[in-house]
């Protein structure tokens, strides 16, 4: 599943006013024999000659349409256009496309431009096409990590050693590789979905009070694709039913989030039910 933090990303480099975030000299890094550079689409977004409110003025810097000028006109004057005005949904940033930008300022109603990383107590600069590399492969390993945080609180990462952007770049995918790893190691001994899961039904809360039919369901699951930690069709029990299993496991579902019920054979649940006790926050 894709985070939120990824979503934002995506919908900022695909949107009508992307090139508000790149740099303005971005050309800096592109070789002189590269033409039809997709950067090159963003500058004809905008007219460097296109007026825009004076500043002093409470919407001063905002873009508006040609024919006017300003906030301000004789008595009596119409103008050509009317400008936007400051609420307007069209106008999402009062950045300005000329040289004073700065990396990592933050300019109204937009998204966070990536600045400087320090690397060894110095200031290192990614070239545009590393800052949006090193912006998705930081919120996937975040988002990989409290996943795992979420099922083991104390888990931690080993950190990665880097000395470059590439590096550090690097550096996020082997923590999310990790994340990953363990998830799956937890998922093997019932802690989170496992790897035989398949179909699972909503869970009407942590109750261990089960509906007839909500035991059909899942003995028809477990009957197709078996305990959802080990893959066994075998239940295990002596009526022959499978185990409806929480997941996240009531015990470790410390935010209340939503659960669902998979089929577990009785030999996994026994297993979990001692990994819930060490999992458990003290």
């Amino acid at each position: 599943m894709t985070s939120p933090y990824l979503t934002r990303q995506l919908e900022r480099w695909t949107r009508p006013n992307a090139y508000l975030f790149v740099r303005p000299d971005w050309r800096r890094f592109v070789p002189r024999d590269v033409e039809d550079h997709p950067f090159a689409l963003y500058e004809r977004k905008y007219r460097p000659d296109q007026p825009r409110v004076p500043a002093g003025n409470p919407d001063g810097g905002q873009w508006i349409a040609d024919g006017t000028a300003g906030g301000s006109r004789s008595p009596g004057s119409q103008p050509t256009s009317k400008p936007p005005p400051i609420n307007d949904p069209r106008v999402i940033s009062d950045a300005t496309p000329d040289n004073d930008w700065k990396p990592g300022a933050q300019y109204a109603q937009g998204p966070r431009v990536r600045g400087p990383v320090i690397i060894n107590g110095s200031r290192v600069e990614p070239t545009p096409g590393q800052a949006a590399r090193l912006a998705i492969a930081e919120a996937q390993s975040r988002d990989a990590i409290r996943r795992v945080q979420e099922l083991d609180p104390r888990w931690r990462p080993r950190p990665e050693a880097y000395e470059t952007i590439e590096g550090l770049i690097a550096s996020h995918r082997a923590l999310e590789r990790q994340a990953q790893e363990r998830i799956a190691e937890l998922g093997r001994v019932g802690i989170g979905r496992g790897p035989f899961a398949g179909e699972s039904i909503a869970a009407r809360g942590p109750t261990r009070s089960f509906l007839v039919a909500e035991r059909d369901a899942i003995n028809k699951i477990g009957s197709m694709t078996g305990c959802h930690t080990c893959g066994t069709r075998n239940p295990g029990t002596l009526r022959g039913d499978f185990i409806l299993d929480h997941q996240i496991p009531s015990g470790l579902n410390r935010s209340n989030k939503e659960q669902r019920l998979y089929p577990q054979c009785l030999t996994c649940s026994l297993r979990q039910g001692g990994w819930v006790n060490q999992l458990k926050p003290r």
